[in-house]
């Protein structure tokens, strides 16, 4: 499972110690990974060495639903009105977020402003968290529960006796598997109402690859060469 944050949550310095391996236990997951969904507001200022003021989303509401411009302005709002927890400065949080990462691998940082601008989902509204692994960015709401249905195709299949890379057959089965991820929609056990609502609705789809490194190898080809990056 994976939980993401906003960096003015005012219990952001909490959040990013749960998954630490030190400390009381009480306050610790093992089995939650924890993410952070930055707006580009906290970025520049932990660049421009600012402060940075830490909310209660009871207190100033709306800021998980905006992102962008309108985000700004709503929390530079807020800070004028004096509505803030606490005021920090902000490259504090950052290397605490950087000493949690440099132990524990999270929190996961995820940038909120730029999966909403280039998201083909926008018109749905504002995007607020991604999954455990990261790669998958799609819209939540409480009517609907994002999902992706994922495939991945072993590029060593396509290399022939010869050393040669079969691209037409590379095709034939990307097109083989968008057609069975796409029966899946169909065909799946859905644990809740709303992803079902969610994957017949948008239809997501993602097809991946892997074994490239052996493709290289059975082929000859060094890794970071000019040919490689040209297959």
């Amino acid at each position: 499972m994976a939980v993401y944050l906003e960096p003015w949550h005012a219990n952001i310095f909490e959040f990013i110690e749960l998954r630490k391996n030190h400390g009381n236990e009480d306050e610790r997951t093992r089995d939650i990974y924890t993410g952070l969904w930055v707006p580009d507001l906290f970025m520049k200022r932990v660049r421009d060495d600012d402060y940075w003021t830490l909310m209660c989303p009871l207190e100033c509401p709306g800021l998980d639903s905006r992102w962008g411009v309108d985000f700004d302005r709503l929390y530079t709002s807020y800070e004028q009105k004096g509505m803030g927890r606490m005021r920090i400065n902000a490259r504090e949080l950052w290397f605490a977020i950087l000493s949690s990462q440099a132990e524990t691998g999270t929190p996961y940082m995820m940038y909120k402003d730029h999966c909403n601008l280039k998201s083909n989902q926008s018109n749905l509204g504002t995007i607020k968290c991604s999954n455990l692994c990261t790669e998958i960015v799609q819209y939540s709401s409480s009517d609907e529960t994002a999902v992706c249905n994922l495939g991945s195709i072993n590029l060593r299949k396509f290399v022939d006796e010869g050393g040669n890379f079969e691209f037409g057959e590379l095709r034939r089965v990307s097109g083989v598997l968008a057609k069975n991820l796409n029966i899946i929609i169909e065909r799946t056990r859905y644990p809740v109402p709303e992803a079902r609502t969610s994957n017949e609705r948008h239809r997501p789809i993602g097809i991946g690859v892997q074994g490239l490194a052996n493709v290289f190898q059975m082929m000859g080809i060094p890794y970071e060469s000019d040919l490689a990056r040209k297959l």
